[in-house]
């Protein structure tokens, strides 16, 4: 029961929700497009001006929203082709910010397309295939300032993931059975032909095509998602189209069966030959960001922990005077009569990703503080702290001891007692 003078402090799951109305509006604006719009209507935004972060395709972070994916997308191969493995079917598969279409493997414009994804959520692990393009221009979250994946929902729902959250990504070979296969997209008697390769194991660098399997061979010319040349092989010179395509490991095959020749728009063709040479993935865990606040938010750009003060006069503001060890920044804060604050982060963690939480608070005057680890308000075990003013004192818990019950955290929560106070925090943590 709370005193006649406590004021309710505030539910961070309202406030959280609060801040995702926010978001998925955000996202309406940047979710990524697939109707072809230009984007024209987004000329006053802003987008991420620097050169997009670099990406190893062994273990990376990466960023994730979801949106309504359709059958197809800017790769222009369809996901519900029964050839396929059946994750891709069930909709596992995302758009990748433009940035990095161009692969792992940092090849051309499109290399990106086919190229398969395990994702570690701190929910879930699964596979995702690249099939689809979350463009700059419209979508500020995929300009470039952190690897971005736009999650079909139902990949989103698989992984637990997508709501604006952060995960860990690595390149893996494609699960795919069977043949490479191409679905035309256009062609036409006089030697156009536009297409895209589908259930490769590893990245197509490069194809060319050819009226023989032995040649003389035409480059093909990537265009945007898909493939296309414009001079290629005509319906007089022989029984159909031979492709030879090359890994981005360097592995070059050759089809064993022609594609016909002024195939219908849309059709599947299968090749006869996959890539043999893979590679093998490194360890890949995601592990959420333990420092709370180190002289900044700790997190991503876009996916930070973040202050949730209660109290009608209560603030948290960042300074950069008087802080511990005379440290760039740190933490101002006002607390009002009975109120606190939340130090959430927008993805609840495992208890056990950490062994201890801690944070370094100096009170303005003598006071009394109660300390706690959090997940969505509710304590662990709390600390009641008494504070000598102007004085830095360390407050720690062993989370195995003070969180026992708690499946997950997402925070730390302080909170005053029935006398407006003024304090400074440092090098909030988890550990």
């Amino acid at each position: 029961m709370l005193s006649s003078g406590q004021q309710e402090e505030r539910n961070p799951r309202l406030n959280r929700f609060l801040i995702l109305v926010f978001i998925l509006g955000m996202l309406l604006f940047s979710g990524c497009r697939n109707d072809g719009d230009d984007g024209s209507a987004d000329a006053g935004v802003s987008y991420y001006q620097g050169e997009p972060l670099p990406v190893d395709g062994t273990c990376t972070s990466v960023r994730l929203t979801a949106y309504e994916a359709g059958d197809s997308g800017w790769c222009e191969w369809r996901a519900s082709h029964d050839f396929l493995p059946q994750f891709v079917r069930d909709g596992m598969h995302t758009a990748i910010a433009q940035p990095w279409n161009n692969g792992s493997f940092e090849g051309d414009e499109g290399e990106a397309c086919g190229e398969c994804w395990e994702i570690n959520t701190v929910n879930a692990t699964g596979i995702v295939m690249v099939n689809n393009l979350c463009p700059i221009e419209g979508n500020p979250l995929c300009s470039g300032g952190h690897f971005h994946f736009d999650l079909s929902t139902e990949a989103a729902a698989t992984l637990g993931g997508g709501g604006l959250d952060e995960a860990s990504a690595r390149r893996v070979p494609c699960p795919v059975e069977g043949s490479i296969y191409v679905q035309v997209n256009d062609a036409n008697e006089w030697g156009y032909l536009r297409f895209a390769p589908m259930n490769h194991r590893v990245p197509v660098r490069r194809v060319d095509v050819a009226a023989s399997p032995d040649g003389p061979w035409v480059a093909v010319e990537r265009s945007g998602g898909a493939m296309h040349v414009k001079n290629g092989p005509t319906p007089d010179e022989g029984d159909g189209i031979y492709f030879r395509l090359t890994s981005t490991l360097a592995e070059q095959v050759v089809s064993t069966r022609p594609v016909p020749y002024l195939s219908a728009k849309g059709s599947a063709h299968e090749l006869g030959i996959q890539f043999t040479q893979i590679y093998e993935p490194a360890e890949c865990a995601y592990q959420p960001p333990g420092d709370v606040y180190i002289d900044r938010f700790g997190g991503i750009e876009g996916v930070v922990w973040q202050p949730n003060p209660w109290g009608d006069n209560s603030e948290v503001k960042e300074t950069g005077s008087g802080c511990r060890n005379g440290s760039a920044s740190c933490l101002q804060v006002q607390l009002d009569t009975w109120g606190g604050a939340h130090f959430y982060y927008r993805q609840a963690f495992p208890a056990s990703a950490f062994t201890t939480a801690s944070l370094w608070v100096n009170a303005a005057a003598d006071m009394q503080l109660t300390v706690a680890p959090s997940n969505d308000g509710e304590r662990c075990t709390e600390q009641r702290v008494a504070l000598t003013g102007g004085q830095w004192t360390e407050v720690t818990f062993e989370l195995a001891t003070a969180c026992t019950g708690f499946a997950q955290l997402n925070g730390i929560t302080i909170a005053g007692s029935n006398t407006p106070t003024s304090m400074t925090l440092d090098d909030i943590r988890f550990e």
